[in-house]
């Protein structure tokens, strides 16, 4: 299954923002279209790991995970998880609508998947980004955050000026 343009798009700007950061000047430019294939065209002065990676992203299958449900094992794709969590020493992952236990810890989430948007938000979550709804400052520098299933959950101060950063270049506005 391929990704949809959606989510590469999403990524590809997450990129672009990082890209911008690092003073190399990116244009984005999106064009909606009836019919016909959708299809992604990059153009590029020289390849660079960056470049490379968006590449990679338009071309690969979706990741998945593995997780333990209440009927068994199954497989997550990435895109599906709101965030993750280490309670009791056990890592679970949350979706709209269930919650899986992972074999993975949140440092090795993180690393791996920081270009798909998971992001440290406390000592023990990580958040995929893209699946936040919006955000409001709280006492203390903390976030809360809305997630797409209407769940909130806070950002601890230590990581909120990152979050907050990242969350405003998306365009995304505190209300």
């Amino acid at each position: 299954m391929q990704l949809d343009i959606k989510t590469v798009v999403k990524k590809i700007a997450f990129d672009i923002l990082i890209l911008q950061k690092e003073r190399v000047s990116v244009k984005l430019k999106l064009e909606k279209i009836k019919n016909g294939d959708e299809e992604v065209i990059i153009r590029y002065k020289k390849m660079n790991p960056t470049i490379e990676e968006i590449v990679n992203l338009t071309s690969r299958q979706k990741e998945k995970l593995l997780a333990k449900g209440e009927k068994g094992n199954t497989f997550l794709w990435l895109d599906d998880i709101l965030y993750c969590e280490r309670v009791d020493g056990l890592v679970f992952a949350y979706t709209k609508n269930k919650v899986y236990q992972i074999f993975h810890s949140l440092r090795d989430l993180e690393a791996s998947y920081y270009r798909l948007g998971y992001v440290r938000c406390s000592k023990s979550m990580i958040v995929n980004i893209y699946k936040i709804h919006y955000f409001n400052s709280e006492p203390y520098g903390r976030i809360r955050a809305t997630m797409e299933n209407k769940e909130e959950i806070i950002i601890s101060r230590k990581y909120a000026n990152r979050i907050r950063t990242i969350l405003q270049e998306r365009g995304q506005d505190e209300e």
